[in-house]
């Protein structure tokens, strides 16, 4: 993946951490969801085949 994907992704999950944290109060939770959020952004970016742009 090029930088400007890696960067996108990194800020969602970042942003998707926060709001998560500010939610349920729980940031182990957070990070949890946090972790698979990333995994599955990476899995569907490889499905797709936009990692050999």
């Amino acid at each position: 993946m090029d930088l400007t994907s890696t960067g996108i992704m990194l800020a969602t999950c970042v942003f998707f951490l926060f709001g998560l944290t500010a939610l349920t109060g729980s940031f182990f939770l957070a990070i949890a969801a946090s972790l698979g959020l990333a995994a599955a952004m990476i899995a569907s970016t490889k499905m797709v085949g936009l990692d050999r742009l």
